[in-house]
């Protein structure tokens, strides 16, 4: 017999989700939480009954990496949105070239600075949590770069892209402010090209993709892929 996937129901309630999560961070209301809408639904409402609050969820993934209960927060929220008649946010597959494998590579370490903000990608991040903290702290402190890391070592995403934001449910500008605010930093790096353009209005700062601190082959004095 398989272990049945925990879901809204086992929430206890303990208000870690709150800690990372963009939509409660712009609303301030236990309401716009995973744990609001979970014990809303313990309650008794209905997927129509928390469909605003379910489709301003940007579907980063920090509250699974913080829900002592295990819960699959980010995927029963898709559920939900579903359910709810907005749209489900679109998973993507990561392409094999991904900016987490190009920040692994040293030649890209070496263009990587301590003035710089680095933007990690956040629902990749998250998905694969224990994997991607150690390399991106072993990464920061052989840099010296800043990155987009809370205190609880989350990473604050931008939200550009995401279905909430398309819909004007959640306001990419003003999360971006937040993120930048009280930074100094001399050039932006971000691992999502999307990220690019907004980030770009945002400050008056140059703002790359990781992927272009890739050197070509040539440069590096190699003529075949490793």
């Amino acid at each position: 017999m398989g272990i049945q996937r925990k879901t809204y129901t086992d929430c206890q309630g303990c208000s870690l989700c709150l800690l990372p999560c963009p939509m409660w961070q712009q609303h301030r209301d236990v309401m716009f939480s995973p744990q609001g809408i979970a014990k809303a639904m313990q309650s008794g409402a209905t997927a129509t009954d928390v469909q605003e609050q379910a489709a301003s969820c940007i579907h980063c993934g920090a509250c699974d990496v913080m829900c002592p209960e295990n819960i699959a927060l980010s995927s029963w929220l898709e559920e939900l949105s579903e359910v709810a008649g907005s749209a489900l946010n679109q998973v993507v597959k990561e392409p094999k070239l991904n900016g987490f494998v190009i920040s692994c590579d040293s030649w890209v370490q070496e263009g990587i600075h301590a003035d710089d903000l680095y933007i990690i990608d956040a629902a990749p991040f998250h998905a694969d949590y224990k994997r991607r903290v150690e390399h991106y702290t072993s990464l920061r402190i052989k840099t010296g770069c800043s990155m987009n890391l809370d205190l609880n070592r989350m990473a604050i995403p931008t939200g550009i892209g995401s279905e909430a934001a398309k819909q004007e449910k959640f306001n990419v500008c003003e999360q971006i402010q937040w993120l930048m605010q009280g930074r100094e930093f001399a050039r932006v790096i971000v691992e999502n090209h999307d990220d690019m353009e907004v980030l770009r209005e945002r400050t008056d700062k140059p703002v790359v993709c990781i992927s272009e601190l890739l050197p070509s082959l040539h440069e590096r004095g190699e003529y075949a892929t490793r």
